[in-house]
């Protein structure tokens, strides 16, 4: 029975995530188009904190959703929190590899070292899925945080 409202709550979550999960997957999707140009890339020192704290706030605020929108309790919105950093966090890997294994067609069919890119893309699949991994657990933090100020405003 328990599995059955653990599941159930997992689906009220992604309902209450899905803008912040948006809204996320927009900012990862921007920052790593940016990223990828060459020209561009340097914008990111000036943008990336302040997009760093536009997530963190747009994942707290799930967890806000999830006591606001769905009465769920402080665990519920950690939950929503996690689950928002988790989804956001596989689609914008997702995306960051792709755009990194252009980028590493086109430095190699313009006469980059093969072995190099091969390396680089080894270490790119390994850091995604551990940004994954610690940005779900900040996720649920910030969910968490999210939720408990929810709570305070009833």
């Amino acid at each position: 029975m328990s599995g059955d409202i653990l599941a159930f709550d997992i689906g009220k979550s992604l309902k209450v995530a899905t803008i912040p999960i948006v809204i996320l997957i927009a900012i990862g999707i921007f920052s790593s188009v940016i990223g990828a140009i060459p020209v561009l890339n340097m914008l990111l020192c000036l943008v990336g904190i302040p997009l760093a704290i536009v997530g963190w706030v747009v994942t707290a605020w799930a967890g806000y959703k999830a006591v606001k929108e769905a009465q769920m309790d402080l665990v519920g919105g950690a939950i929503t929190g996690g689950l928002t950093a988790l989804v956001a966090g596989i689609v914008n890997g997702v995306v960051s590899f792709v755009l990194s294994m252009l980028g590493v067609g086109v430095g190699v069919a313009s006469g980059g070292d093969v072995g190099g890119a091969a390396i680089g893309a080894g270490f790119s699949a390994v850091f995604i899925v551990v940004g994954i991994v610690v940005g779900t657990i900040v996720g649920l933090v910030l969910g968490a945080i999210g939720a408990f100020v929810a709570g305070m405003k009833k």
